[in-house]
C-alpha cells in the first residue's frame, strides 16, 4: 500500500521542528567551545601574566588592600598587631590544615604567618569552594571568633593567615599568589620568578 504524503500543514511543522532542532544544536556546541575556550586561557600555571607591583607605604596597619590580577581577585593585607596576635590566639585543633600542607602556595612561606613577612598577607580574595569574594574581619569586630576572613556566600571563615578554620563548609585553605617584596618591603610585586 503507497504511503501517502503528509498535508502540506505538517510537512512545514516538521521542517520548522528539524531547523529549531539544528539550530539549538549549533548553539549548543558553540557555548561548549566558548567555555572550553575560556577554561584553557584562564587556567593557572599557563602563561605567566604580567606582574604587577604595589607600593605598600599607600596601606596603613590593619587595612586591607583590593585589586584584580590575573583575572582574580587579590587582597593584600597590612597586619597589625592584633591580626598577628589572633594568629597566636588559635589553637592547631581549631583549624583543618594548621601547617598549611595542602593547598597552593609558593615555597619557603614562614608559618603561622603564611608570608614571607609576617607583617604582609597576600592571598586571592575568594574563599577556596565557591569562590566567594572575602571580607577582612578584625579580632576587634569579630563576635566570638579570632577574626581573619569571611566569605560573602555562607559566611565561612578563614583565620588572618587564610587558613580554614574546622567547622567550616570550605575544605582548603586560601590560595596564596607568588610573589615577592622588593626594596626593604616598600613594594610587592605579583607573580614574576
Amino acid at each position: 500500500m503507497p504511503r501517502s504524503s503528509p498535508d502540506p500543514e505538517t510537512a512545514l511543522r516538521r521542517l520548522r521542528l528539524r531547523a529549531l532542532l539544528k539550530l539549538m544544536a549549533l548553539g549548543g556546541i558553540a557555548a561548549l567551545v566558548v567555555a572550553l575556550t575560556a577554561n584553557v586561557i584562564s587556567l593557572p600555571g599557563g602563561s605567566d601574566p604580567e606582574p604587577r607591583v604595589l607600593e605598600l607605604a599607600d596601606i596603613g596597619p590593619g587595612e586591607v588592600k583590593r585589586l584584580r590580577w590575573n583575572g582574580r581577585h587579590v587582597l593584600v593585607v597590612h597586619r597589625d598587631s592584633a591580626l598577628l596576635g589572633s594568629l597566636e590566639a588559635i589553637e592547631a585543633d581549631a583549624l583543618r590544615d594548621p601547617e598549611a600542607r595542602r593547598g597552593r602556595q609558593p615555597e619557603g612561606l614562614e608559618l603561622p604567618e603564611r608570608s614571607f613577612d609576617p607583617a604582609w598577607l597576600v592571598v586571592y580574595g575568594e574563599s577556596a569552594d565557591l569562590g566567594c569574594e572575602l571580607d577582612l574581619v578584625h579580632p576587634q569586630a569579630a563576635d566570638g571568633w579570632p577574626g581573619g576572613f569571611e566569605d560573602r556566600c555562607r559566611g565561612g571563615r578563614y583565620d588572618a593567615a587564610g587558613r580554614v578554620f574546622r567547622d567550616q563548609p570550605g575544605a582548603r585553605n586560601l590560595e596564596i599568589p607568588q610573589y615577592r617584596l622588593h626594596g626593604d618591603g616598600e613594594r610587592l610585586i605579583l607573580g614574576g620568578s
